[in-house]
């Protein structure tokens, strides 16, 4: 599917209406920018939050999710920081894989995604940070390219994952694919995720959702496709989880980037003792667990992970005068 580029549409009460529910007191209720960029082969489109002038931390949403997963976090954290949030490839208004690429290993492609993004901000210094799918894509980008990062942020992620949470959300999303109306929609949101008020959820999914050209809603990701003829088999899915486990352990303990990973407390995908290990297997690594948070620590808790990352991130990147 191409990007789509919309005319800016100010949802500033839908924001003022999410903050709200969830407690928070922002310095202002600001939008922000939207910008576009050619990666990798396909057309991009990312957050901008403004005050390029303080130090630039870049952010990488989970599977399913948006750059705008960020932005009660963002709301809290941009008169610190210059925030940055890219639509990943096959997710929000980018575009997604295009046919002459479904041969090629995703995790790879996203890697390589995210270099280029950087190499586009062209920062000689910044923070990233990611959660779930963008934890690994920020993962194995440390591995690889640490040049020039001062902190690395992991949400919720390790190589060692409880495969019946990340089941759960797969078969959510598979369940609710395409519905007649948004309130549809926001009627099973609620019953999967009743500890996220409604009018969070709402604005949530208003940033997640398309309507369809018959009138109906649907993910703006892209459904699950690739190049194979035939559905792999059970042994072989196995063996190609335990292989992304291994090399995922093996750009873990390759990591020299301070790191901070962060693990919400009723997470369903990270074990407590997952999370201790990888700190423990890493070079200069620490764990915080985020009370209340689930999967989507940023989500469910916006305010303790704005917390958690300025203190980490404050004392780790370059601030210019």
């Amino acid at each position: 599917m191409a990007a789509v580029r919309r005319a800016p549409q100010d949802y500033r009460e839908r924001m003022r209406a999410c903050a709200q529910a969830l407690g928070l007191k922002p310095p202002e209720i600001v939008m922000p920018g939207d910008r576009w960029v050619r990666l990798n082969g396909i057309d991009c489109h990312y957050l901008d939050w403004g005050n390029p002038h303080l130090p630039h931390v870049v952010l990488l949403h989970g599977g399913g999710l948006t750059a705008h997963t960020w932005d009660m976090a963002a709301l809290l954290l941009r008169d610190r920081y210059h925030l940055v949030a890219l639509d990943q490839r096959n997710h929000g208004d980018s575009e997604w894989t295009p046919d002459g690429q479904l041969e090629r290993d995703g995790g790879e492609l996203m890697l390589e995604d995210t270099r280029q993004f950087l190499e586009h901000l062209g920062y000689d210094h910044c923070a990233l940070a990611g959660m779930s799918m963008g934890g690994m894509n920020a993962i194995r980008y440390a591995a690889r390219h640490p040049q020039r990062l001062d902190a690395l942020v992991i949400v919720d992620v390790g190589p060692q994952l409880m495969r019946e949470g990340t089941l759960e959300i797969s078969q959510f999303v598979r369940d609710v694919e395409t519905m007649d109306r948004f309130e549809d929609f926001l009627a099973r949101a609620v019953q999967f995720n009743p500890q996220r008020k409604p009018d969070h959820l709402a604005y949530s999914l208003w940033h997640s959702l398309r309507e369809t050209g018959d009138g109906r809603w649907t993910w703006k990701q892209a459904p699950r496709r690739g190049a194979q003829t035939r559905e792999p088999s059970e042994q072989e899915l196995a063996e190609a989880r335990e292989r992304n486990t291994q090399r995922l352990w093996a750009a873990v303990r390759a990591i020299r980037t301070p790191t901070l990973l962060m693990r919400g407390s009723i997470s369903r995908v990270l074990a407590q003792d997952a999370a201790e290990a990888m700190v423990a297997a890493m070079h200069d690594a620490r764990l915080v667990v985020i009370e209340g948070a689930g999967h989507s620590v940023q989500g469910d808790q916006p305010q303790a992970f704005a917390s958690a990352l300025d203190a980490f991130v404050s004392s780790r990147v370059q601030r210019r005068g």
